[in-house]
């Protein structure tokens, strides 16, 4: 992962089309780059795309530190805002903690669709224990080597290579919020993940799919990717899905 952030597949975007739009929440020290490509497809499809760059995020690692849970969620609640006052309809899809996010909006708003890339509402190992003690002895936890990875374009993988410990318990305390109230969720729900993915758990789509209220739920399961699936060799069926699944219910 690049922490080159000055890079154009790096920066926030908005590509107008249509009436219809979609909002692209990237995930946990990731940047607008991870959204990017589905962006590009469907806006191709003929809808609006807006990807946003969360608080601390895109910058530097002890920028990261001093934003929270709230200014993400608030970030997000306004861009959603802004999109619902301008367009038609406006449809919600979120990668890892951008999926958790997006999980919030919709339990608030009424968003035409939602469309979770690896939502992180469950690790696949807990990380609860980093935090809030070891923050003191360990304030930053770098990522693993993520190199060798066939076919996923590393041109659009701009995030921070570790993260700041203390920020564990932002995440934990939007997964709870996120998991409480997902009975609230009634708009057509697709949720997207690999078999390989390594970090979040594969209980996911089905504890998603159980608990929103939606009669629509579908669930989208890619076998070459890992977490960041946007960006994988399943890409382009992925981008598929998610224009099938906008022209049915988005508009």
């Amino acid at each position: 992962m690049s922490e080159n952030f000055s890079h154009p597949n790096a920066q926030p975007f908005l590509l107008e089309a249509g009436e219809n739009a979609l909002l692209l929440i990237h995930g946990f020290t990731g940047s607008p780059s991870h959204m990017r490509t589905v962006g590009d497809a469907v806006h191709a499809a003929g809808f609006t795309a807006r990807g946003i760059l969360l608080p601390g995020h895109g910058k530097t690692i002890d920028e990261m530190a001093k934003s929270n849970d709230r200014q993400w969620h608030e970030a997000c609640r306004q861009a959603y805002q802004e999109l619902r006052a301008k367009y038609k309809r406006v449809s919600v899809a979120g990668l890892s903690m951008g999926g958790v996010l997006s999980c919030l909006l919709a339990e608030e708003f009424e968003p035409d669709c939602l469309i979770l890339f690896a939502p992180a509402m469950r690790y696949l190992h807990s990380v609860d224990y980093l935090s809030p003690v070891a923050k003191y002895v360990m304030p930053r936890m770098t990522w693993p080597d993520g190199k060798g990875r066939k076919g996923f374009l590393y041109d659009y993988d701009y995030g921070y290579d570790g993260v700041p410990v203390g920020k564990v318990d932002d995440m934990t305390r939007l997964q709870r919020a996120a998991r409480k109230n997902l009975a609230q969720i009634t708009c057509p729900t697709l949720v997207i993940q690999s078999h390989r993915d390594e970090q979040v758990h594969s209980c996911v789509p089905e504890l998603v799919t159980r608990g929103v209220s939606s009669d629509v739920r579908e669930i989208c399961w890619v076998d070459k990717s890992s977490h960041v699936c946007t960006i994988g060799p399943d890409r382009e069926y992925i981008y598929a899905r998610v224009i099938d699944f906008l022209q049915r219910y988005g508009v």
